[in-house]
């Protein structure tokens, strides 16, 4: 029983189930239905007529009687044919839909929606193509009257200024007729009905007297720089050409005369251009032949500037080399002089003699380039180039000449540096000698006599090597180096063994309070006064240093501080 139940409720279910989707379907057609009638509606509403009758205010014949006959059986298609078609498909629909036939009412649906489609281009077709004729009409109104005073003022433009533009003058003059003749198209095309037409002749004219007005404004300055100025800067540059090498200019180099023939063709090209109105070939042209003019006036100028630099250059240069030549005369005299005393490396003498032979090499280069200019036979650019080439080279030479003479003035500056020192070690040793006999000791150290020893030993052997002829300043430096390290550090140590010894006197002294408390102490104190006597100041001190340590800590730093303020 209860199987049986199942089995009635899911097929009650399934059929309202089915009953529903049935009910949803038919709705959302039924929509699609009434949006396609309203579709159908608007279009047959479409005010196509009105439009049509405004193009009746136009002249109908030719083209626009043409197209008005075709919208109007167009629109009649459409109304006659294409919506009674619609109208009929969408009541086949709403038929089929009242008896749940959805897949035939879809049908006819989608034939409807694809009629309605292409009445809805039709009709925009329609009124665009329409509208345009109209708007056409309208601007040709407005605009022809704008050009015709374009015109009027191109034609007058041209008798006023035959004279500016009589190269182009009969080219100009076809232009205007064609122009002149596209006014009449236009009026029989007005009168015909062509109003589209009219439309591409105004556009043609707007174009063609834009054209004549931008002729007018450029062939005027074009002719006047081919006829007048540019030949003139031309026969300028000739003249200034000659007046120069009749200066002593060697410009030959320039190849004037070829570029003046080049540049007088261009400008016959120029001319040949501007006859047949090919004015953009022409502005080439003649921007060429004014940026080649620009050009050579520079190099020409660039030649008188040259001129100038390379004389006050000659003049520079020429006195510079004498005063070289005669600072190496001197350096080589007073190299002979210090070879006597003192003794120059290889690299030093090579050094000097390529000073020397630069300068004999620039003077006869210099003397090359005199003779050149006094033939005329180079320009003066091309001179400065090379003049400044020598100048470097005389600087270059001066430079090696100054570090050669201040080489030399350093061996002097350095021997006395060495003698100087030399001086100031022999009055440090004698100064050591002072303060161990003004000390009082007991005596002195064997490696301290050593030392001291050693000492005057370096120092002679300084004083020695200062004393060769010719002087060897790289082996004084080397025994002077070699001296100084063991005066410092003989002096040094001297100075620290006084001290030692007098702080240790003192603190044998100090210690002496507590002989008497300790025999520990006496006998300390006693082998530190024995270390003394033998002079191992450094032993004594730590000897007695560590026993009064004991005794009262701190004491060696202040006894230390005693002696020291002493």
């Amino acid at each position: 029983m209860g199987s049986l139940l199942t089995f009635i409720i899911v097929i009650i279910s399934i059929i309202l189930i089915y009953l529903l989707t049935g009910l949803i379907i038919k709705n959302r057609a039924d929509r699609e239905l009434q949006e396609l009638k309203a579709w159908k509606q608007a279009l047959k509403d479409k005010p196509v007529a009105d439009e049509l009758k405004k193009v009746k205010d136009l002249n109908m014949t030719g083209q626009t009687e043409a197209l008005f006959e075709k919208w109007r059986n167009e629109w009649d298609e459409v109304l006659t044919v294409s919506i009674p078609q619609i109208e009929k498909d969408l009541q086949e629909a709403e038929s089929s839909l009242s008896g749940f036939l959805s897949r035939k009412s879809r049908l006819f649906m989608e034939q409807a929606g694809g009629l309605l489609v292409e009445a809805e281009e039709k009709i925009e077709g329609i009124v665009k193509e329409l509208h345009n004729l109209l708007e056409s009409h309208t601007k040709n109104n407005a605009e022809i009257e704008v050009v015709r005073s374009a015109y009027r003022e191109v034609k007058k433009n041209m008798l006023a200024y035959r004279h500016t533009v009589s190269l182009a003058e009969k080219k100009l003059e076809e232009l205007l007729d064609q122009e002149h003749q596209k006014f009449q198209q236009f009026e029989e095309a007005t009168v015909n009905g062509n109003y589209l037409e009219a439309r591409d002749i105004v556009r043609s004219l707007e174009q063609g007297v834009a054209h004549l007005q931008t002729l007018l404004e450029d062939i005027p300055d074009l002719q006047l720089d081919c006829q007048a100025n540019l030949p003139g800067q031309i026969s300028d540059l000739l003249l200034g050409y000659q007046e120069m090498e009749e200066q002593g200019y060697i410009l030959h180099h320039l190849q004037i005369d070829k570029e003046v023939q080049d540049m007088q063709h261009q400008i016959q090209l120029a001319l040949d251009d501007i006859k047949t109105l090919r004015v953009h070939e022409a502005k080439a042209r003649t921007e060429s032949v004014k940026n080649k003019l620009d050009s050579l006036y520079d190099v020409l100028e660039n030649e008188v500037t040259a001129k100038y630099h390379a004389e006050k250059e000659q003049r520079e240069i020429g006195m510079a080399l004498i005063q070289l030549r005669e600072k190496s005369n001197q350096t080589k005299e007073e190299t002979q002089f210090v070879k006597q005393s003192y003794e120059l490396s290889d690299e030093d003498v090579e050094a000097q003699k390529y000073v020397e032979k630069q300068v004999v090499f620039l003077m006869k280069r210099f003397e090359a380039l005199q003779i050149r200019i006094a033939e005329q036979d180079v320009a003066f650019s091309v001179i400065g180039e090379e003049l400044s080439d020598v100048r470097k080279q005389i600087e270059e030479t001066s430079r090696l000449h100054a570090e050669y003479t201040d080489m030399l003035a350093t061996l002097r500056k350095e021997e006395l540096q060495a003698r100087e020192t030399l001086q100031q070690m022999r009055s440090d040793i004698l100064e050591v000698k002072r303060l161990l006999q003004k000390s009082n000791i007991p005596g002195v150290p064997q490696d301290m006599l050593e030392s001291l020893a050693y000492a005057q030993v370096a120092v002679r052997k300084v004083y020695e090597q200062l004393e060769y002829k010719p002087l060897n300043m790289n082996e004084v430096h080397k025994v002077l180096k070699e001296a100084q390290g063991l005066v410092l550090g003989m002096s040094s140590s001297v100075k620290e063994l006084i001290e030692q010894a007098a702080l240790v006197e003192k603190m044998i002294q100090y210690g002496n309070r507590y002989r008497s408390q300790s025999r520990k102490v006496a006998d300390h104190l006693a082998h530190a006064e024995v270390l003394f006597r033998q002079y191992q100041y450094k032993a004594a001190l730590e000897q007695v240093s560590a026993t009064l340590e004991q005794i009262e800590p701190g004491v060696t730093g202040k006894i230390e501080e005693f002696v020291r303020t002493e």
